[in-house]
């Protein structure tokens, strides 16, 4: 294997603990070492400051940290790697490569490395962490090779390539896993580093090796677009999976919302989720859907659901204009021609159709590591599903010994193989030592297991944020392919599938008891009981299944496994969730006014109807009234669109009489569903004051009229009067002058007396 780039200031420490230190305690240390042909060995001194230091192993027995250095002091490091991840068929094969690396401020002398492996295998388990933890065994080594170094200055690092050129004390080895030490030594002190050596052997056992397909934790319920392109384009985490278990015989745990995010997109899929999509059907490796989100069952089931939540529909996730429209098969009835022909309409996938991640060799359940507890997995077997669990989880394997993998409603997992292979898939510092460590892990556990297939599982990768500015220990290609191989490639391995375990004959184990997570138990329990007032208010769209289904898909994206690498975060997605499932329980509803004056027989009384979703409703418009002053049209249906508040005219007519009328406003659905309370509307009628003025205002248009017509006619008099009595002066003063004859003016009297 060859060494490649690690990415800087790895947070493997802080993700898994207690199975990367194991690996970081075959790095060596700086100590002193007694001759290198020893008949017997006492425990290594402490290591100065690079040595191993004890640690509290109350989480884990397996425990081993390196120690960190005092502040200013750099120590010489020798680190010692064998080849092939640590395993051989025969002694003969043995190689490894030390690594001197001189952090000090002095040149280290000219010397000799000596290579010493041990006469004898590590009985167990618990030897091997002993020795990699701690540098303590009571096996004898025996000298493998002895070679000259040179003097090594100051800063400088120096890379020596180990093989045996002693076999005659090797040839009788037998296969388990072997203690190996390199001693570089020089000017009376010595740098001394340690790892182990597997030898295999011609017997080889069945293992099965389980990868996650995962995608980083979201609070809406499907990956975007955006996000789907960036995480299968190449260099991308999704395609790096795929990339890494192809050609492996690797059995997938996929989360069925990946495939669903791309499918829902229709034609507007990226290409290279496409593409992603695509190779995952076509793989031949085994595989088993996990539960939608990646969502933890065992919250589900302590929170006193039957069964796990399911999705009920992606609907709200498709756009019509991204899937091919067809027209409706017409019926063999005949059709009237005035009939208009149907319209073409999307054709949208099943819910089954998203979901699908191609054949699954069983259904099975991965409760967060644990967290199930035999109540769990009862129920889970009840609705015909078997659990995933670590051997932790069961008091057969609580000490770290091996369980058989085919339990009774349960499928068991090595805990602590699968905690070492997890660090091995991280592309860091510790990559290749992780590959060591696990494989002598392995050879144990294959072999405390008895004739029953061993399975080991990779965690969930982790996507949380980084507390600086480091780049972040990651899975590659590369580094999650190498912790695969290293158990399908290894010399002691039979690869097997997942239905090689779910063949073998049940074992009775004992399951303890999980944790339960109290929080998380809230929170299935909040999401549930908020579904049937959503349900209420989906009722009023014309497809509920666009609300209802989208609440259930967001649900189980916050019941996520991968949330727990950042639970603060978590939190704030649980309270933003909260708080937009309060909106929409609220989004639709009437608003009135409390006090209306009607001063008029016939007039619109104005009220608004609000709707909050994302989506259009129709609504009917329920008036009833305490008091028959007033007629009111009693139903109104509303057809309301996304995102507006429109205002919606009641008509209304007030008969005789005036007073209080108390209007009961409310809203129901289209199946007869009320949605929110009802509103009261006060109204005050005074509709015959409208009268009174039209009669009174007809009275004063009236008196006016008369009034005019009397005006003018005595006006028209009076001005006939001034004129008459006018000529007839003139007439008695000059009737001679003017030559008028007396009956002339008689006659000019008789034509005015009408006048008057």
């Amino acid at each position: 294997m060859t060494r490649r780039g690690t990415a800087e200031a790895p947070r493997c420490l802080r993700l898994l603990g207690a199975p990367i230190a194991v690996a970081l305690a075959l790095l060596g240390a700086v100590s002193p070492q007694p001759p290198a042909a020893a008949a017997s060995v006492a425990p290594d001194p402490p290591a100065r400051s690079f040595g191993t230091a004890d640690t509290d192993k109350s989480g884990d027995d397996r425990v081993g940290m390196l120690a960190e250095a005092d502040d200013g002091a750099e120590e010489p490091v020798l680190s010692l790697l064998p080849d092939q991840d640590g395993v051989v068929r025969s002694p003969d094969q043995l190689a490894a490569t030390a690594t001197i690396d001189n952090r000090g401020d002095e040149a280290l002398p000219a010397g000799t490395l000596t290579l010493d492996i041990g006469d004898d295998p590590l009985p167990d388990r618990a030897a091997l962490d002993q020795w990699v933890s701690e540098g303590r065994t009571d096996i004898s080594f025996v000298t493998a090779q002895t070679t000259r170094v040179d003097e090594l200055g100051a800063g400088d690092t120096a890379t020596v390539e180990l093989s045996p050129d002693e076999l005659d004390e090797l040839d009788e080895l037998r296969p388990g896993v072997y203690p190996l030490r390199a001693t570089r030594e020089a000017a009376g002190s010595s740098l001394g580093g340690r790892s182990v050596v597997v030898v295999s052997g011609d017997d080889r056992a069945p293992v099965s090796v389980v990868v996650p397909i995962t995608a980083p934790p979201t609070a809406e319920g499907l990956l975007s677009a955006e996000q789907v392109a960036q995480l299968t384009e190449p260099g991308g985490a999704l395609a790096q999976t795929l990339d890494a278990v192809t050609g492996t015989s690797a059995v997938l745990a996929v989360d069925p919302a990946i495939p669903a995010a791309i499918r829902v997109l229709g034609t507007a899929a990226p290409a290279s989720a496409l593409d992603w999509l695509e190779r995952l059907e076509q793989l031949p490796n085994e595989r088993f859907a996990l539960q939608f989100g990646d969502a933890d069952a065992a919250a589900q089931v302590q929170a006193g659901l039957p069964t796990p939540l399911a999705p009920t529909s992606l609907r709200a996730f498709e756009s019509g204009q991204n899937f091919e429209a067809t027209v409706p098969t017409p019926s063999a009835a005949p059709i009237d021609e005035a009939t208009p022909e149907p319209a073409a309409e999307p054709e949208y996938p099943s819910l089954e159709e998203l979901l699908s991640i191609g054949e699954e060799a069983a259904r099975l359940y991965w409760p967060a590591e644990g967290t199930a507890g035999p109540d769990v997995v009862e129920a889970l077997s009840a609705d015909g599903a078997l659990t995933m669990l670590p051997s932790t989880a069961t008091s057969e394997g609580a000490d770290g010994t091996g369980v058989p993998s085919r339990a009774e409603g349960a499928l068991v997992y090595d805990d602590g193989v699968s905690d070492v292979l997890t660090a091995a898939a991280l592309d860091d510092d510790a990559h290749e030592q992780a590959l060591v460590a696990s494989s002598a892990d392995l050879w144990f556990a294959a072999r405390e297991t008895g004739d029953t297939p061993l399975l080991v599982a990779l965690d969930r990768p982790s996507y949380a944020p980084t507390e600086t500015d480091a780049v972040p220990a990651i899975r590659t290609e590369d580094s999650l392919r190498d912790a695969i191989e290293s158990v399908t490639r290894n010399p002691s391995v039979a690869p097997a599938g997942l239905t090689d375990v779910l063949d073998a004959t049940p074992r009775a184990v004992t399951i303890e008891d999980g944790a339960r997570a109290d929080e998380r138990i809230d929170a299935v329990t909040a999401f549930t009981s908020a579904e049937p007032q959503l349900a209420h208010i989906a009722a009023a769209l014309d497809e509920p299944e666009l609300l209802t289904g989208q609440a259930r898909a967001e649900a189980l994206q916050l019941l996520a496994v991968g949330w727990r690498d950042d639970e603060d975060a978590w939190r704030a997605a649980i309270g933003a969730h909260a708080e937009k499932t309060a909106q929409r329980i609220d989004g639709v509803g009437v608003t009135v006014s409390e006090q209306v004056q009607l001063l008029s027989a016939e007039a619109p009384l104005p009220v608004w109807v609000r709707n909050s979703l994302a989506w259009p409703i129709t609504v009917v418009l329920d008036v009833s009234r305490d008091s028959v002053r007033l007629d009111v049209q009693e139903r109104i249906e509303v057809e309301v669109p996304p995102g507006s508040n429109p205002r919606v005219e009641i008509p209304v007519e007030a008969r005789v009489g005036s007073g209080e009328v108390q209007l009961a406003v409310s809203l129901f659905t289209p199946s007869g569903e009320q949605i929110g309370p009802v509103q009261s509307m006060n109204v005050t009628v005074r509709a015959e004051w409208e009268r009174i003025g039209i009669v009174v205002l007809f009275g004063l248009v009236a008196i006016l009229l008369v009034g005019g017509v009397i005006r003018t006619v005595l006006k028209t008099r009076r001005r006939r009067r001034e004129r008459a009595d006018g000529d007839g002066a003139d007439g008695a003063d000059g009737s001679g002058a003017d030559g008028v004859s007396e009956s002339e003016g008689a006659s000019a009297g008789k034509k005015d007396a009408p006048d008057e």
